[in-house]
C-alpha cells in the first residue's frame, strides 16, 4: 500500500515524527509495526526497507514513523525520509508483530529505553482514549532530559491513577534495585521492555533472576542503537 506523509514533527533534538494518510482504512493493535520500503538514489548497504513502530494510536486516524535521526551520519533511508515533502509517498506492508496487550484484566510494566518508547505510546494513548482500567507502571529510561513524548504521558498519568510512570535520565538506570523498590510484588505483573538489543537482554535475564517466569515477559527489540 501507498502512504502519503501529510506533517512531521521535531520532537526532541534528535528525534522525528512523520504522519501519513492511507487511501483506505488501516486496521493494527498498539505495539504492531509495519514495514516500509522508500526508493532512493545511491542506498546504502541497509538498502530501501525499514521497520517501524506506529507510534500513534488507531483513532488518531493517521499512521505515524517516530524515529532518531543521526545529524551527523544518518542512513540513506533516514536521508531520504527527512526530506520528504507532503505530498510525498512511501510503500508500507503489514501490520505485523506481537507486541501488544492480550489480558485487560492483567497488570502490566513497561520498561522502555529511549526511542523504544515508540511501541507503549501507541498501546498508552489507547487504553486511555477507550479509559481502559488497565493498570500500566512505565519505567522509560533516556540519555537525557529530552524525554520523547513526556508531555503526553504526564498529562496521561494526572488524570490516570491507574498510569504511573517513573524516568530515569542520564545516570538513573533500570536496575534490581529499582525495580524492587517501584514493583511491590515481581512476579505478579506482565512485563513488556522495549529498546537498544543489550539493554532488553539485560533486564531480560534480570527479570529471570529475580524469578519472573520467562512467559510473562515480552520483548521488543530496536537494532543499531546504543545502550541507554
Amino acid at each position: 500500500m501507498e502512504l502519503t506523509l501529510i506533517d512531521k514533527k521535531q520532537e526532541t533534538l534528535s528525534t522525528v515524527s512523520f504522519f501519513f494518510k492511507s487511501p483506505s482504512p488501516i486496521l493494527w493493535t498498539p505495539g504492531q509495526f509495519l514495514i516500509y520500503t522508500l526508493n532512493h538514489k545511491n542506498p546504502d548497504v541497509r538498502g530501501k526497507m525499514r521497520f517501524f513502530t506506529i507510534s500513534s494510536a488507531p483513532f488518531e486516524d493517521h499512521i505515524a514513523i517516530t524515529t532518531k535521526i543521526d545529524e551527523k551520519a544518518p542512513s540513506s533511508f533516514k536521508n531520504a525520509l527527512n526530506k520528504m515533502k507532503p505530498g510525498e509517498k512511501i510503500l508500507a506492508k503489514g501490520p505485523d508483530g506481537n507486541f501488544i496487550l492480550e489480558d485487560l484484566f492483567a497488570e502490566y510494566v513497561f520498561i522502555a529505553g529511549g526511542i523504544g518508547i515508540t511501541p507503549f505510546k501507541s498501546i498508552i494513548l489507547a487504553l486511555a482514549n477507550d479509559k481502559s482500567p488497565v493498570k500500566i507502571t512505565l519505567l522509560y529510561a533516556n540519555k537525557n532530559k529530552d524525554v520523547l513524548f513526556k508531555n503526553e504521558f504526564d498529562e496521561i498519568a494526572k488524570s490516570n491513577p491507574n498510569f504511573k510512570i517513573n524516568y530515569f535520565i542520564s545516570q538513573e538506570h533500570v536496575n534490581e534495585s529499582s525495580i524492587k523498590k517501584l514493583i511491590p510484588d515481581i512476579k505478579k505483573p506482565l512485563y513488556y521492555i522495549s529498546g537498544p538489543n543489550n539493554m532488553v537482554e539485560d533486564l531480560l535475564d534480570l527479570l529471570k533472576g529475580l524469578g519472573v517466569e520467562e512467559k510473562k515477559i515480552k520483548l521488543d527489540y530496536f537494532h543499531g542503537y546504543e545502550t541507554i
